[in-house]
Protein backbone atom coordinates (compact mmCIF):
# COMPACT_ATOMS: atom_id res chain seq x y z
CA UNK A 1 0.00 0.00 0.00
CA UNK A 2 1.47 3.37 -1.29
CA UNK A 3 0.64 6.74 0.75
CA UNK A 4 0.17 9.46 -1.09
CA UNK A 5 -0.24 11.96 1.68
CA UNK A 6 2.50 14.28 2.66
CA UNK A 7 4.56 14.02 5.84
CA UNK A 8 5.76 17.59 7.30
CA UNK A 9 9.26 15.97 5.72
CA UNK A 10 8.24 15.30 2.72
CA UNK A 11 6.70 18.99 2.11
CA UNK A 12 9.98 20.73 1.60
CA UNK A 13 10.72 18.25 -1.56
CA UNK A 14 10.25 19.33 -4.58
CA UNK A 15 7.08 18.65 -7.02
CA UNK A 16 8.63 16.98 -10.19
CA UNK A 17 6.78 17.47 -13.84
CA UNK A 18 8.39 15.02 -16.01
CA UNK A 19 7.10 16.11 -19.73
CA UNK A 20 7.69 13.59 -22.30
CA UNK A 21 7.09 13.42 -26.32
CA UNK A 22 6.80 10.64 -28.37
CA UNK A 23 9.46 10.53 -31.64
CA UNK A 24 11.01 13.73 -31.22
CA UNK A 25 14.40 14.79 -33.02
CA UNK A 26 16.87 16.74 -31.76
CA UNK A 27 16.44 18.88 -35.09
CA UNK A 28 13.71 19.65 -33.89
CA UNK A 29 14.88 22.37 -31.20
CA UNK A 30 16.81 25.61 -32.00
CA UNK A 31 18.56 25.40 -28.67
CA UNK A 32 19.85 22.09 -30.17
CA UNK A 33 21.02 23.68 -32.80
CA UNK A 34 18.90 23.09 -35.46
CA UNK A 35 18.13 26.54 -38.23
CA UNK A 36 14.74 25.24 -39.48
CA UNK A 37 13.09 24.17 -35.68
CA UNK A 38 10.06 26.66 -34.06
CA UNK A 39 10.70 25.74 -30.50
CA UNK A 40 10.75 29.21 -28.67
CA UNK A 41 8.96 27.51 -25.01
CA UNK A 42 11.39 24.49 -24.98
CA UNK A 43 14.35 26.88 -25.81
CA UNK A 44 13.40 29.41 -23.26
CA UNK A 45 13.16 26.05 -20.88
CA UNK A 46 17.19 25.51 -21.93
CA UNK A 47 17.74 29.39 -20.80
CA UNK A 48 16.24 28.36 -17.27
CA UNK A 49 17.65 25.27 -16.93
CA UNK A 50 20.04 22.96 -17.84
CA UNK A 51 20.77 21.49 -21.53
CA UNK A 52 22.33 17.66 -21.92
CA UNK A 53 23.82 18.31 -25.17
CA UNK A 54 24.10 14.73 -26.16
CA UNK A 55 20.67 13.39 -24.29
CA UNK A 56 20.17 9.57 -25.61
CA UNK A 57 17.35 7.10 -25.21
CA UNK A 58 18.04 3.98 -22.96
CA UNK A 59 16.81 1.96 -26.49
CA UNK A 60 15.49 4.41 -29.87
CA UNK A 61 11.95 2.22 -29.61
CA UNK A 62 8.34 3.09 -27.87
CA UNK A 63 8.23 0.43 -25.32
CA UNK A 64 11.56 -0.45 -24.06
CA UNK A 65 12.52 2.62 -23.75
CA UNK A 66 9.64 3.67 -21.96
CA UNK A 67 9.82 0.39 -19.69
CA UNK A 68 13.94 1.24 -18.87
CA UNK A 69 11.98 4.67 -17.49
CA UNK A 70 9.39 2.68 -15.54
CA UNK A 71 12.06 0.09 -13.97
CA UNK A 72 15.60 2.47 -14.22
CA UNK A 73 16.65 -0.84 -16.31
CA UNK A 74 18.01 -1.27 -19.12
CA UNK A 75 16.39 -3.67 -21.88
CA UNK A 76 18.61 -6.90 -21.21
CA UNK A 77 17.48 -6.77 -17.52
CA UNK A 78 13.56 -5.98 -17.53
CA UNK A 79 13.25 -7.92 -20.39
CA UNK A 80 11.05 -5.34 -23.08
CA UNK A 81 13.96 -6.06 -26.05
CA UNK A 82 11.49 -4.83 -29.01
CA UNK A 83 8.03 -3.97 -28.59
CA UNK A 84 5.10 -6.13 -27.94
CA UNK A 85 7.11 -7.82 -25.29
CA UNK A 86 6.51 -7.51 -21.75
CA UNK A 87 8.54 -6.71 -18.85
CA UNK A 88 9.58 -8.42 -16.13
CA UNK A 89 6.63 -8.33 -13.89
CA UNK A 90 8.30 -8.56 -10.73
CA UNK A 91 10.70 -5.38 -11.09
CA UNK A 92 10.68 -2.48 -8.99
CA UNK A 93 9.11 0.87 -10.39
CA UNK A 94 9.92 4.49 -9.41
CA UNK A 95 6.41 5.60 -8.74
CA UNK A 96 6.44 2.99 -5.84
CA UNK A 97 9.98 4.42 -4.22
CA UNK A 98 8.16 8.05 -4.48
CA UNK A 99 4.79 6.98 -2.83
CA UNK A 100 6.59 5.70 -0.35
CA UNK A 101 7.99 9.36 -0.06
CA UNK A 102 4.86 10.45 0.42
CA UNK A 103 4.20 11.89 -3.25
CA UNK A 104 1.24 11.89 -5.22
CA UNK A 105 1.97 10.31 -8.99
CA UNK A 106 -0.15 11.82 -11.74
CA UNK A 107 0.01 9.30 -15.05
CA UNK A 108 -1.88 11.80 -18.06
CA UNK A 109 -1.14 10.37 -21.27
CA UNK A 110 0.82 7.68 -23.32
CA UNK A 111 1.78 4.85 -20.95
CA UNK A 112 3.29 1.72 -23.50
CA UNK A 113 4.93 -0.07 -20.43
CA UNK A 114 2.57 -2.60 -19.94
CA UNK A 115 0.33 -2.62 -16.56
CA UNK A 116 0.19 0.84 -14.89
CA UNK A 117 1.51 0.31 -11.40
CA UNK A 118 -0.93 1.22 -8.79
CA UNK A 119 1.44 3.82 -7.15
CA UNK A 120 0.20 5.88 -9.77
CA UNK A 121 -2.84 7.31 -7.55
CA UNK A 122 -4.25 9.12 -10.50
CA UNK A 123 -4.38 7.97 -13.97
CA UNK A 124 -5.60 9.79 -17.06
CA UNK A 125 -4.53 6.83 -20.02
CA UNK A 126 -4.44 7.10 -23.70
CA UNK A 127 -4.97 3.92 -25.35
CA UNK A 128 -3.50 2.76 -27.86
CA UNK A 129 -1.64 5.53 -30.60
CA UNK A 130 -3.42 8.76 -32.09
CA UNK A 131 -5.01 6.94 -35.01
CA UNK A 132 -6.89 4.32 -33.21
CA UNK A 133 -11.04 4.78 -32.15
CA UNK A 134 -9.97 3.44 -28.63
CA UNK A 135 -12.62 4.39 -25.90
CA UNK A 136 -10.56 6.07 -23.17
CA UNK A 137 -10.48 9.89 -21.45
CA UNK A 138 -9.10 11.70 -24.96
CA UNK A 139 -12.15 10.00 -26.60
CA UNK A 140 -14.76 10.79 -24.24
CA UNK A 141 -13.54 14.47 -23.93
CA UNK A 142 -13.44 14.86 -28.07
CA UNK A 143 -16.59 12.91 -28.86
CA UNK A 144 -18.05 15.38 -26.83
CA UNK A 145 -17.30 17.99 -29.23
CA UNK A 146 -18.14 16.47 -32.14
CA UNK A 147 -15.09 15.08 -33.71
CA UNK A 148 -13.79 11.28 -33.97
CA UNK A 149 -10.50 10.17 -31.68
CA UNK A 150 -9.08 9.02 -34.67
CA UNK A 151 -7.17 11.49 -36.40
CA UNK A 152 -4.95 11.62 -39.77
CA UNK A 153 -3.88 15.01 -42.19
CA UNK A 154 -5.99 17.16 -42.92
CA UNK A 155 -6.60 17.09 -39.64
CA UNK A 156 -10.37 19.11 -38.72
CA UNK A 157 -9.78 19.40 -34.78
CA UNK A 158 -9.24 22.85 -33.20
CA UNK A 159 -5.61 23.11 -31.60
CA UNK A 160 -7.23 23.79 -28.39
CA UNK A 161 -9.10 20.90 -28.33
CA UNK A 162 -6.90 18.27 -29.97
CA UNK A 163 -5.05 15.32 -28.03
CA UNK A 164 -2.09 17.15 -26.80
CA UNK A 165 -2.88 19.82 -25.62
CA UNK A 166 -5.97 17.88 -23.77
CA UNK A 167 -3.13 16.11 -22.10
CA UNK A 168 -1.42 19.33 -21.36
CA UNK A 169 -4.79 20.73 -19.82
CA UNK A 170 -5.48 17.40 -17.37
CA UNK A 171 -1.93 17.53 -15.98
CA UNK A 172 -2.29 21.37 -15.33
CA UNK A 173 -5.55 20.43 -13.71
CA UNK A 174 -3.95 17.23 -11.62
CA UNK A 175 -1.58 19.68 -10.48
CA UNK A 176 -3.35 22.48 -9.47
CA UNK A 177 -5.54 19.79 -7.46
CA UNK A 178 -2.63 18.85 -5.76
CA UNK A 179 -1.18 22.14 -5.06
CA UNK A 180 -4.47 23.24 -3.37
CA UNK A 181 -4.60 19.59 -1.22
CA UNK A 182 -0.63 20.73 -0.16
CA UNK A 183 0.53 17.20 -1.68
CA UNK A 184 3.97 17.09 -3.37
CA UNK A 185 3.50 15.72 -6.74
CA UNK A 186 5.00 13.97 -9.78
CA UNK A 187 3.34 14.67 -12.73
CA UNK A 188 3.76 12.97 -15.48
CA UNK A 189 2.92 14.90 -19.03
CA UNK A 190 3.11 11.96 -21.82
CA UNK A 191 2.83 13.51 -25.05
CA UNK A 192 1.64 11.03 -28.22
CA UNK A 193 3.05 13.69 -30.54
CA UNK A 194 5.45 14.37 -32.88
CA UNK A 195 4.53 10.46 -33.32
CA UNK A 196 2.74 9.44 -36.59
CA UNK A 197 -0.08 10.18 -38.06
CA UNK A 198 1.75 13.37 -39.29
CA UNK A 199 -1.52 15.32 -38.19
CA UNK A 200 -0.76 19.02 -36.90
CA UNK A 201 -3.84 20.47 -36.43
CA UNK A 202 -5.02 24.19 -37.35
CA UNK A 203 -2.33 26.56 -38.45
CA UNK A 204 0.47 24.23 -37.52
CA UNK A 205 -0.33 22.52 -40.72
CA UNK A 206 1.03 24.90 -43.09
CA UNK A 207 3.76 26.24 -40.56
CA UNK A 208 6.62 24.64 -42.32
CA UNK A 209 5.17 25.17 -46.08
CA UNK A 210 7.49 27.92 -46.93
CA UNK A 211 10.52 26.88 -44.66
CA UNK A 212 13.65 26.17 -45.49
CA UNK A 213 14.69 22.39 -44.51
CA UNK A 214 18.02 20.42 -45.02
CA UNK A 215 18.76 18.24 -47.46
CA UNK A 216 17.95 14.02 -46.61
CA UNK A 217 20.80 12.86 -44.82
CA UNK A 218 21.22 10.00 -47.68
CA UNK A 219 23.62 8.58 -49.56
CA UNK A 220 23.60 6.44 -52.84
CA UNK A 221 23.11 2.76 -51.85
CA UNK A 222 23.49 3.50 -48.41
CA UNK A 223 21.12 1.21 -47.72
CA UNK A 224 22.72 -2.07 -48.71
CA UNK A 225 25.68 -1.02 -46.83
CA UNK A 226 23.66 -1.16 -43.37
CA UNK A 227 23.62 -4.27 -40.77
CA UNK A 228 21.56 -7.06 -41.65
CA UNK A 229 19.52 -6.89 -38.12
CA UNK A 230 18.70 -3.08 -38.72
CA UNK A 231 17.61 -3.58 -42.20
CA UNK A 232 15.26 -6.43 -40.89
CA UNK A 233 13.55 -4.12 -37.91
CA UNK A 234 12.88 -1.51 -40.02
CA UNK A 235 11.79 -3.20 -43.00
CA UNK A 236 14.59 -2.64 -45.68
CA UNK A 237 15.38 -5.98 -45.91
CA UNK A 238 13.65 -7.54 -49.16
CA UNK A 239 14.75 -9.93 -51.87
CA UNK A 240 16.04 -7.59 -53.90
CA UNK A 241 19.02 -7.36 -51.86
CA UNK A 242 21.37 -10.46 -53.31
CA UNK A 243 24.65 -9.46 -51.80
CA UNK A 244 22.49 -9.91 -48.45
CA UNK A 245 19.93 -12.12 -48.86
CA UNK A 246 21.29 -15.64 -49.22
CA UNK A 247 23.15 -15.07 -45.77
CA UNK A 248 19.83 -13.53 -43.99
CA UNK A 249 18.30 -15.57 -41.24
CA UNK A 250 15.62 -13.05 -41.33
CA UNK A 251 14.09 -13.69 -44.51
CA UNK A 252 12.32 -17.57 -43.71
CA UNK A 253 12.35 -16.42 -39.81
CA UNK A 254 10.42 -14.52 -37.74
CA UNK A 255 10.60 -11.02 -39.80
CA UNK A 256 9.67 -12.68 -42.84
CA UNK A 257 6.47 -9.85 -42.59
CA UNK A 258 9.48 -7.28 -43.22
CA UNK A 259 9.80 -8.40 -47.09
CA UNK A 260 6.02 -6.11 -47.65
CA UNK A 261 7.28 -3.13 -45.65
CA UNK A 262 9.27 -1.48 -47.92
CA UNK A 263 7.55 1.64 -48.71
CA UNK A 264 9.22 3.75 -46.22
CA UNK A 265 12.68 3.86 -48.19
CA UNK A 266 14.17 6.62 -50.01
CA UNK A 267 14.29 4.43 -52.99
CA UNK A 268 10.48 3.50 -53.17
CA UNK A 269 9.15 6.88 -52.00
CA UNK A 270 7.79 9.88 -54.05
CA UNK A 271 9.90 13.04 -53.24
CA UNK A 272 7.23 15.12 -52.41
CA UNK A 273 5.46 13.22 -50.42
CA UNK A 274 8.89 12.36 -48.57
CA UNK A 275 8.96 16.53 -48.17
CA UNK A 276 5.02 16.83 -47.30
CA UNK A 277 5.86 14.78 -44.10
CA UNK A 278 8.89 16.07 -43.10
CA UNK A 279 7.02 19.41 -43.19
CA UNK A 280 4.06 18.24 -41.29
CA UNK A 281 6.29 16.64 -38.72
CA UNK A 282 8.26 19.91 -37.83
CA UNK A 283 4.99 21.49 -37.92
CA UNK A 284 3.79 18.77 -35.34
CA UNK A 285 7.33 19.11 -33.33
CA UNK A 286 5.62 22.84 -32.66
CA UNK A 287 2.72 22.43 -31.56
CA UNK A 288 3.96 19.70 -28.77
CA UNK A 289 6.09 22.59 -28.02
CA UNK A 290 3.42 25.21 -27.52
CA UNK A 291 1.91 22.53 -24.96
CA UNK A 292 5.03 22.21 -23.11
CA UNK A 293 5.20 26.39 -23.28
CA UNK A 294 1.17 26.31 -21.94
CA UNK A 295 2.75 23.51 -18.54
CA UNK A 296 6.07 25.98 -18.02
CA UNK A 297 3.12 28.72 -17.88
CA UNK A 298 0.89 27.23 -15.68
CA UNK A 299 3.87 26.69 -12.85
CA UNK A 300 4.74 30.07 -13.34
CA UNK A 301 1.29 31.70 -12.78
CA UNK A 302 0.66 29.16 -9.32
CA UNK A 303 3.70 29.94 -7.89
CA UNK A 304 5.00 26.50 -8.51
CA UNK A 305 7.87 26.95 -10.79
CA UNK A 306 10.70 27.52 -8.18
CA UNK A 307 9.59 24.49 -6.23
CA UNK A 308 8.93 22.21 -9.06
CA UNK A 309 11.79 20.65 -11.20
CA UNK A 310 10.43 19.92 -14.46
CA UNK A 311 12.60 17.46 -16.73
CA UNK A 312 11.93 17.05 -20.93
CA UNK A 313 12.80 14.99 -23.34
CA UNK A 314 11.44 12.22 -25.95
CA UNK A 315 11.54 8.68 -25.63
CA UNK A 316 13.69 8.17 -29.12
CA UNK A 317 14.09 10.42 -32.55
CA UNK A 318 13.02 8.85 -35.99
CA UNK A 319 15.01 8.91 -39.36
CA UNK A 320 12.70 11.19 -41.20
CA UNK A 321 14.64 8.75 -44.74
CA UNK A 322 17.79 10.15 -43.18
CA UNK A 323 20.49 7.15 -44.08
CA UNK A 324 17.55 5.97 -46.33
CA UNK A 325 14.21 4.99 -44.22
CA UNK A 326 11.65 6.24 -42.43
CA UNK A 327 11.68 4.41 -39.02
CA UNK A 328 13.62 4.29 -35.59
CA UNK A 329 14.61 0.99 -34.01
CA UNK A 330 19.16 2.22 -34.68
CA UNK A 331 21.82 3.91 -33.24
CA UNK A 332 22.02 6.85 -36.05
CA UNK A 333 21.62 10.13 -34.31
CA UNK A 334 18.66 10.89 -35.90
CA UNK A 335 16.73 8.10 -33.67
CA UNK A 336 19.20 7.59 -31.04
CA UNK A 337 19.55 11.56 -29.65
CA UNK A 338 16.78 13.15 -27.99
CA UNK A 339 16.29 16.23 -26.41
CA UNK A 340 16.88 16.80 -22.93
CA UNK A 341 16.63 19.36 -20.65
CA UNK A 342 15.89 19.63 -16.72
CA UNK A 343 14.81 23.02 -15.01
CA UNK A 344 14.18 24.52 -11.62
CA UNK A 345 15.28 28.13 -11.15
CA UNK A 346 16.42 28.91 -7.76
CA UNK A 347 17.91 25.40 -7.42
CA UNK A 348 19.59 24.16 -10.81
CA UNK A 349 22.17 26.17 -12.79
CA UNK A 350 20.42 28.29 -15.75
CA UNK A 351 21.43 28.75 -19.37
CA UNK A 352 24.27 26.13 -18.79
CA UNK A 353 24.94 23.01 -20.47
CA UNK A 354 26.04 19.26 -20.15
CA UNK A 355 27.19 16.34 -22.13
CA UNK A 356 25.88 12.99 -21.54
CA UNK A 357 22.61 11.68 -20.23
CA UNK A 358 20.45 8.71 -20.72
CA UNK A 359 16.98 7.67 -19.86
CA UNK A 360 18.02 5.45 -17.03
CA UNK A 361 19.21 9.19 -15.63
CA UNK A 362 16.02 10.45 -15.27
CA UNK A 363 14.92 7.88 -12.86
CA UNK A 364 17.31 7.88 -10.77
CA UNK A 365 17.42 11.60 -10.86
CA UNK A 366 13.99 11.64 -9.64
CA UNK A 367 14.02 9.67 -7.14
CA UNK A 368 17.01 11.22 -5.70
CA UNK A 369 15.21 14.97 -5.50
CA UNK A 370 12.35 12.88 -4.19
CA UNK A 371 14.59 11.99 -1.40
CA UNK A 372 13.56 8.54 -2.28
CA UNK A 373 15.54 5.19 -2.29
CA UNK A 374 16.41 2.74 -5.42
CA UNK A 375 19.80 1.70 -5.50
CA UNK A 376 19.00 -0.82 -8.25
CA UNK A 377 18.81 1.65 -10.66
CA UNK A 378 21.33 2.23 -13.49
CA UNK A 379 21.52 5.48 -13.87
CA UNK A 380 22.99 8.36 -12.15
CA UNK A 381 21.43 10.99 -10.63
CA UNK A 382 22.04 14.48 -12.32
CA UNK A 383 19.92 16.42 -9.68
CA UNK A 384 23.03 16.35 -7.14
CA UNK A 385 25.31 17.07 -9.32
CA UNK A 386 23.50 20.15 -10.77
CA UNK A 387 23.33 21.60 -7.46
CA UNK A 388 26.62 21.34 -6.78
CA UNK A 389 27.49 22.83 -10.50
CA UNK A 390 29.43 19.53 -11.35
CA UNK A 391 29.42 18.30 -14.81
CA UNK A 392 27.32 14.80 -15.65
CA UNK A 393 28.44 11.93 -14.03
CA UNK A 394 27.95 10.22 -17.09
CA UNK A 395 30.45 10.07 -19.72
CA UNK A 396 29.14 8.01 -22.32
CA UNK A 397 25.76 6.79 -23.74
CA UNK A 398 24.90 2.97 -23.56
CA UNK A 399 21.79 1.56 -25.62
CA UNK A 400 20.46 -1.86 -27.13
CA UNK A 401 18.20 -2.42 -29.54
CA UNK A 402 16.34 -6.31 -29.93
CA UNK A 403 19.47 -8.38 -30.21
CA UNK A 404 22.34 -4.99 -30.55
CA UNK A 405 24.35 -2.79 -28.50
CA UNK A 406 25.84 0.58 -28.77
CA UNK A 407 28.25 2.86 -27.28
CA UNK A 408 28.62 7.08 -28.04
CA UNK A 409 31.47 8.91 -26.72
CA UNK A 410 32.18 12.12 -27.46
CA UNK A 411 34.36 11.13 -30.47
CA UNK A 412 33.30 7.55 -31.54
CA UNK A 413 30.18 5.66 -31.75
CA UNK A 414 30.09 2.12 -31.90
CA UNK A 415 26.86 -0.19 -32.75
CA UNK A 416 27.14 -3.97 -32.72
CA UNK A 417 24.73 -6.74 -33.92
CA UNK A 418 25.49 -10.28 -31.85
CA UNK A 419 23.65 -12.53 -34.03
CA UNK A 420 25.30 -11.34 -37.38
CA UNK A 421 28.92 -9.91 -35.79
CA UNK A 422 28.08 -6.79 -37.98
CA UNK A 423 29.20 -3.54 -36.76
CA UNK A 424 28.98 0.27 -37.51
CA UNK A 425 31.89 2.65 -36.39
CA UNK A 426 31.73 5.93 -36.62
CA UNK A 427 33.91 9.45 -36.24
CA UNK A 428 31.64 11.59 -34.27
CA UNK A 429 34.10 14.65 -34.73
CA UNK A 430 35.26 14.52 -38.49
CA UNK A 431 31.81 12.17 -39.68
CA UNK A 432 29.11 14.11 -38.14
CA UNK A 433 26.58 13.02 -40.54
CA UNK A 434 27.74 9.24 -39.60
CA UNK A 435 28.32 8.96 -43.43
CA UNK A 436 31.57 6.90 -43.62
CA UNK A 437 31.66 3.21 -40.93
CA UNK A 438 35.01 3.13 -40.47
CA UNK A 439 33.88 -0.65 -38.74
CA UNK A 440 36.20 -2.63 -41.21
CA UNK A 441 38.55 -0.38 -41.53
CA UNK A 442 42.03 -1.37 -40.75
CA UNK A 443 43.31 1.60 -40.55
CA UNK A 444 40.37 2.14 -37.38
CA UNK A 445 40.71 -1.45 -35.90
CA UNK A 446 42.66 -1.18 -32.73
CA UNK A 447 40.34 1.84 -31.74
CA UNK A 448 36.99 -0.72 -32.50
CA UNK A 449 38.18 -3.73 -31.05
CA UNK A 450 38.67 -1.35 -27.82
CA UNK A 451 35.54 -0.11 -27.75
CA UNK A 452 34.05 -3.34 -28.37
CA UNK A 453 35.92 -5.06 -25.65
CA UNK A 454 34.56 -1.92 -23.61
CA UNK A 455 30.81 -2.32 -24.57
CA UNK A 456 30.79 -5.98 -23.97
CA UNK A 457 32.42 -6.06 -20.64
CA UNK A 458 29.98 -3.29 -19.66
CA UNK A 459 26.89 -5.74 -21.28
CA UNK A 460 27.82 -8.79 -19.16
CA UNK A 461 28.70 -6.60 -16.15
CA UNK A 462 25.32 -5.23 -15.63
CA UNK A 463 22.60 -7.39 -13.60
CA UNK A 464 19.66 -7.14 -11.34
CA UNK A 465 21.28 -6.33 -7.92
CA UNK A 466 18.00 -5.50 -5.88
CA UNK A 467 17.62 -9.52 -6.54
CA UNK A 468 21.05 -10.35 -6.20
CA UNK A 469 20.97 -8.64 -3.24
CA UNK A 470 17.95 -9.92 -1.48
CA UNK A 471 18.94 -13.77 -2.35
CA UNK A 472 22.30 -14.06 -1.44
CA UNK A 473 22.65 -15.95 1.42
CA UNK A 474 26.31 -17.58 1.78
CA UNK A 475 26.62 -21.31 2.35
CA UNK A 476 29.99 -22.74 1.88
CA UNK A 477 33.38 -21.17 2.12
CA UNK A 478 33.38 -19.88 -1.44
CA UNK A 479 29.89 -18.70 -0.90
CA UNK A 480 30.28 -17.13 2.06
CA UNK A 481 33.47 -15.13 0.25
CA UNK A 482 31.15 -13.41 -2.28
CA UNK A 483 28.27 -12.24 0.16
CA UNK A 484 29.81 -9.02 0.84
CA UNK A 485 30.74 -7.75 -2.51
CA UNK A 486 27.58 -8.88 -3.80
CA UNK A 487 25.85 -6.96 -1.26
CA UNK A 488 27.50 -3.80 -2.12
CA UNK A 489 26.76 -4.09 -5.88
CA UNK A 490 24.65 -1.04 -7.01
CA UNK A 491 23.05 -0.42 -10.22
CA UNK A 492 25.77 2.57 -11.69
CA UNK A 493 28.93 0.20 -11.35
CA UNK A 494 28.69 -1.48 -14.72
CA UNK A 495 28.96 2.42 -15.94
CA UNK A 496 31.29 3.36 -13.60
CA UNK A 497 33.55 0.65 -14.20
CA UNK A 498 32.77 1.33 -18.69
CA UNK A 499 33.98 5.17 -17.87
CA UNK A 500 37.40 3.98 -16.35
CA UNK A 501 37.67 1.87 -19.27
CA UNK A 502 37.46 4.54 -21.73
CA UNK A 503 39.31 6.67 -19.61
CA UNK A 504 42.15 4.41 -19.65
CA UNK A 505 41.69 4.04 -23.63
CA UNK A 506 42.00 7.85 -23.95
CA UNK A 507 45.54 7.82 -21.78
CA UNK A 508 46.73 4.53 -23.31
CA UNK A 509 45.73 6.00 -26.43
CA UNK A 510 47.00 9.70 -26.52
CA UNK A 511 50.89 7.97 -25.57
CA UNK A 512 50.90 4.89 -27.80
CA UNK A 513 48.69 5.09 -30.40
CA UNK A 514 47.37 8.80 -30.89
CA UNK A 515 43.93 7.43 -32.23
CA UNK A 516 41.62 7.61 -29.21
CA UNK A 517 42.16 11.43 -28.36
CA UNK A 518 38.91 13.37 -28.01
CA UNK A 519 37.55 16.19 -25.70
CA UNK A 520 36.51 14.64 -22.24
CA UNK A 521 33.04 15.84 -21.17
Amino acid sequence: MHNPMPTEATLSRPNILLITTDTQRTDTLACMGSSHAVSPCIDRLAQQGVLFEQGHTASPVCMPARVSLLTGYHTPIHGCIENGIARRADLPVFTDALADAGYRNIMVGKAHFGPVPDSFHVQHILQGEKGSDSDDVYARHIRAHGYGRSSAHPNPIPPELFMDAFLADTTIAEMDRARADGVPFFAFCSMPSPHSPNDPPGEWATLFDDRDLPRVNYADGELATQPMQLRALVGTLDGGDAAKEPTSSYIDGPFESVREAVGNTIDRADPAMIDRYRRLYYGLAAYCDAQVGRLIDFLDESGLRQDTLVIFTSDHGLQLFDHGFNDKHTFYDESWRVPFVLSMPGTLPEGERRGFAIWTDITATIVAAAGARMPSVQGFDLFGPLVEGLPSPRTAAVATVYRSLALATDRWKLSFYVDENEGQLFDRRDDPREQRNVYDDPAHRWVRDQLLIALLARRSDIADTAYLREHTRGGGPVANRIVPYVREMHGTAPDLRLAQRLDALRDGADVVRGRFTGRRT
